[in-house]
């Protein structure tokens, strides 16, 4: 009898418990790759990525590589065939040609640059967005219903964004939205009367967050923003616990911050749990994340990056898919964890070339995060069904705080 090789991914599956499988499951696919690639071998590889591709892809695929003069291009053909159809036919159509002389980037850089300035050509942009711009180009609103709403007060403006559903008028719905009393208990009933686009932008960047939910920090190497955060809410008078996580172990973190046990203290003394080794994509599987499953109403993660690589620079197509795979398995390891009207923010350089604004607004809206603006937040919010508020796992129903700062964001 042969002795069957058990994945250890397979474990590690077993470990999750059920209704958090959902949030590990790329996490473990891309293990089982990585695995199976070191393996079988190139050539096994080879002829499976051959047979995942359909004809049509295929033949567009070689079409480039002719057009280009790159058929013996092996990083250019991993770039191609990681594309979708509708890329390929952009680049088949367009008049673009890759520079084989440039000294900064190899063809196939060039190539995977210009479809993501492509793709993000379609979208509102990294820079400063308020959240009545997103708001209007998730749906697809015109300049009419934006001059409407600029003029509307906090209530008013705050009623429509939480009401409106694609299907109302919009002028039927500012209406109603004069007629409705203010929110009475709650931190968004204050100031109803005060313009509302400036109201609910000041709103988010003084993070009045849920008072009484924790509040996560991914990957904050030095733990001075938890710390800020920590101070912050405790003026605030909140109840909510901050979950201050570092990638680096503490060992590594004595080594190059000098203060950092002092750092520590200061946050204990504030009731945060600090921990450190966290891997953000893989809190599911985390036994410290263990009963925390929809209490977490505000997550943070500053400049996200998957590690540098030796040789390479972060853009260079061999490396880059880690930084955008970051991105995709951090968004859906957070679905199971977040609370209903969470915030989560996510601040990056709108230049960077590793994780490039778009991985983290298109990763969002994968997992079914809306992205409402930049500098801004975005809700995960509910809709009432037959009179019960259920959440649901679409859009409009995961508001992602995607805040895409040039710099580390200040509170005060």
């Amino acid at each position: 009898m042969v002795a069957r090789k058990v994945d250890a991914s397979e474990d590690e599956s077993e470990e999750v418990q059920e209704h958090l499988k959902d949030a590990v499951e790329g996490t473990l696919r891309l293990k089982r790759l990585l695995s199976q690639d070191s393996e079988d071998g190139f050539s096994k590889k080879k002829r499976a990525m051959e047979n995942s591709i359909d004809i049509d892809r295929r033949h567009r695929i070689d079409e480039l590589l002719e057009k280009w003069d790159r058929l013996d291009d092996r990083v250019m053909l991993h770039v191609l065939e990681g594309f979708e159809t509708r890329e390929l036919e952009y680049l088949a159509n367009s008049s673009f040609v890759p520079d084989e002389f440039n000294w900064r980037n190899i063809p196939a850089d060039q190539v995977a640059t210009q479809v993501a300035m492509w793709l993000e050509g379609q979208t509102l942009g990294g820079g400063p967005l308020d959240v009545l711009l997103t708001f209007r180009d998730k749906w697809k609103l015109g300049l009419d219903a934006d001059s409407v709403l600029r003029t509307l007060s906090h209530k008013d403006l705050r009623y429509v964004m939480d009401h409106y559903d694609g299907t109302q008028n919009i002028g039927k719905l500012v209406a109603e939205a004069k007629k409705s009393p203010p929110l009475e208990g709650r931190t968004e009933g204050c100031m109803p009367d005060a313009p509302g686009l400036a109201a609910i932008g000041r709103f988010h960047r003084l993070e009045l967050i849920d008072p009484t939910a924790d509040a996560a920090v991914f990957g904050d190497a030095n733990l001075s923003f938890a710390l800020n955060l920590a101070r912050h809410r405790k003026v605030l008078g909140h109840v909510g616990r901050v979950i201050a996580t570092t990638f680096e172990s503490l060992e590594t973190l004595r080594e190059r911050y000098e203060e950092i046990d002092e750092t520590i203290k200061t946050l204990e003394e504030h009731y945060a749990d600090v921990h450190h080794e966290i891997d953000c994509t893989r809190i599911a599987m985390n036994p410290k994340f263990k009963g925390l499953e929809g209490t977490i109403g505000a997550v943070y993660y500053n400049f996200p990056h998957a590690g540098a690589v030796g040789g390479f620079f972060d853009g260079h197509p061999v490396v880059n898919w880690r930084h955008e795979n970051l991105m995709r398995l951090f968004f859906r390891a957070l679905r199971s964890f977040m609370k209903v009207g969470g915030l989560v923010k996510v601040a990056s350089n709108m230049g960077a070339v590793g994780v490039r604004f778009s991985y983290i607004t298109f990763a969002a809206k994968e997992n079914e995060f809306d992205h409402v603006g930049g500098r801004d937040v975005c809700r995960r919010g509910v809709r009432s069904v037959a009179g019960m508020l259920q959440v649901r796992m679409a859009a409009r129903f995961l508001h992602c705080v995607l805040s895409i700062l040039s710099e580390r964001l200040q509170l005060r």
